[in-house]
């Protein structure tokens, strides 16, 4: 549904709108501490650890749960200082790259097929190939490794590196806050990735791993409060698996002057939607773009700030709908609430 009246409101009426917007369509009591929300194959995936849930998208009930951790076939393994499991569900199977594999399921769960990896490696189906998320040097011959994305075949063998990221994994890198978004998305036949290092700019590439074109916009920087870099000093104090490093750790971790443009991005059913990092009233702003990156609309969704290497994302977009999962703690379960953009 596109508005057709434009009105000229405040801020804080357009947060007021939004909230009045955002409804309640289901309770979750299957789960405790969800790491991920995942929409396709026309079902929610809600992972959690090493196990995934599934829920009806129509009537959000409860289908089936899947995955359980250890090293056999259809077993799942985290990395206690990476990110959660991946989930990716698409065209009627389901997809986790969990710590040295990918493994395939099928859209209710049923085990199919699995690869083995190196422990850095990270795949999402593109077509009939794959998307690899994994390291390679900073330029050639050199010592200094970076995060980047390959074009892999059909056998997960890695063909070409499509991106190069900023982030350094060198064992005396500084990690600098808030990390340059470098985020991959894939819908349909294109994959699109956030080339944060060049601000606020967008990659498209085709399923060859060629760069059709990309997407840029000027956007005014936005300056890092004190208060970010004490949050983020306290996330790593507190965090289970990294409070107990965080002495040697914190002389590595650094701060920039400025936040990214981008914050993050899910392109869907012919829209990109960009969240940059300006927060207000506790509601990020986004903002809503054809394929080409002209703009159509912008609005303020419920997306707090995150700190530290918080990986959780407790939100998604699909078919124009704003999905968030929210803690009940006095009831002690999960919401899930949609909101029209």
């Amino acid at each position: 549904m596109k508005p057709k009246i434009i009105l000229f409101i405040t801020c804080w009426g357009l947060f007021s709108l939004l909230n009045l917007q955002a409804q309640k369509v289901a309770v979750f009591k299957e789960f405790g501490q969800p790491g991920s929300i995942n929409i396709g194959n026309g079902c929610i995936y809600i992972q959690e650890k090493t196990t995934v849930f599934i829920y009806n998208l129509e009537d959000y009930k409860f289908v089936n749960k899947f995955g359980k951790e250890g090293e056999g076939p259809g077993e799942l393994k985290i990395n206690p200082f990476g990110a959660p499991l991946v989930v990716v569900p698409f065209n009627n199977k389901v997809y986790i790259s969990s710590l040295a594999k990918l493994t395939i399921f099928s859209k209710t769960g049923e085990y199919l097929n699995e690869y083995r990896v190196n422990s850095s490696d990270t795949y999402f189906p593109f077509g009939e190939k794959y998307i690899c998320f994994s390291t390679t040097p900073k330029e050639e011959n050199s010592e200094k490794i970076v995060l980047a994305f390959f074009l892999a075949d059909e056998n997960l063998k890695k063909m070409k590196v499509i991106y190069k990221s900023d982030f350094e994994l060198n064992q005396n890198s500084k990690i600098e806050f808030p990390i340059t978004p470098f985020d991959p998305y894939i819908d349909e036949d294109k994959l699109y990735i956030i080339a944060g290092i060049q601000g606020f700019a967008i990659d498209v590439f085709d399923q060859n791993g060629e760069k059709m074109y990309r997407i840029k916009r000027d956007y005014k920087r936005l300056k890092i409060p004190s208060s970010y870099k004490d949050k983020t000093r306290q996330w790593f104090q507190r965090d289970p698996n990294f409070k107990l490093i965080y002495e040697i750790l914190k002389s590595r971790i650094s701060f920039k002057d400025y936040y990214p443009p981008i914050h993050s991005m899910i392109v869907n059913n012919g829209k990109i939607y960009v969240m940059t990092n300006k927060i207000e009233k506790d509601q990020r702003e986004c903002i809503v773009m054809d394929l080409k990156g002209n703009e159509i609309k912008r609005s303020y969704l419920p997306i707090p700030e995150q700190y530290g290497l918080d990986f959780n994302v407790y939100f998604t977009i699909r078919d124009n709908y704003f999905y968030k999962l929210e803690e009940n703690i006095n009831d002690e379960n999960w919401e899930l609430y949609r909101i029209k953009i």
